[in-house]
């Protein structure tokens, strides 16, 4: 099962209805501010974060995302919002962008060789960006797997955990994102 933080992302209802539904594996939807409530004990394989309004100091009541952090040991996948949830998790700076930022961006890819980007052929992929705060510094204990003209922190891994966040929005970013997104779901097992 799949597990997804809705930190109030119009992107994630998209991708729910678009790409979720049609798959086989079950996926349950939480609220940024529910409690995670897993009665019949489905194996979770994975977590994704989704983007939303805000940032992680905020007033936006975010537990759930840290409460996924720190109670569950499987791959974990934070776009926008949830990347910069993921990073201040574990010590990062999140700082406010000169001004928003919401188009596709050009994201260089430094890292080819992770599985994240299985079957992506270019260094270079087109991304959709919204967002008006960005990863400012890194955690140690993460890795920047990708860049971009925003962000010196587009794409980043934790070095001994799978755990990624993606500044932007790979779940409605055409085929390459979505490869993305795929390539976390294989490693999960769920595909």
């Amino acid at each position: 099962m799949l597990l997804i933080i809705d930190n109030q992302s119009r992107f994630i209802k998209l991708f729910t209805r678009h790409y979720l539904a049609e798959q086989d594996f079950d996926y349950r939807i939480f609220d940024h501010n529910q409690p995670i409530s897993l009665p019949d004990k489905p194996k979770v394989k994975g977590i994704i974060l989704s983007g939303g309004k805000g940032n992680p100091y905020e007033p936006l009541n975010l537990t759930s995302n840290f409460v996924a952090l720190i109670n569950f040991n499987v791959p974990i996948m934070g776009f926008c919002l949830g990347h910069e949830v993921i990073a201040a998790a574990y010590g990062g700076r999140i700082k406010k962008l000169p001004e928003y930022h919401g188009k596709k961006e050009m994201i260089k890819i430094t890292e080819p060789a992770d599985p994240i980007f299985d079957g992506i052929e270019k260094t270079e992929v087109l991304l959709v960006k919204s967002h008006s705060f960005y990863v400012s510094k890194l955690p140690s204990c993460f890795n920047i797997l990708a860049t971009s003209g925003t962000c010196e922190t587009e794409i980043i891994k934790h070095k001994t955990k799978t755990l990624y966040g993606i500044q932007s929005h790979p779940e409605v970013s055409g085929e390459e994102g979505m490869l993305m997104v795929r390539n976390f779901l294989k490693i999960c097992r769920l595909l």
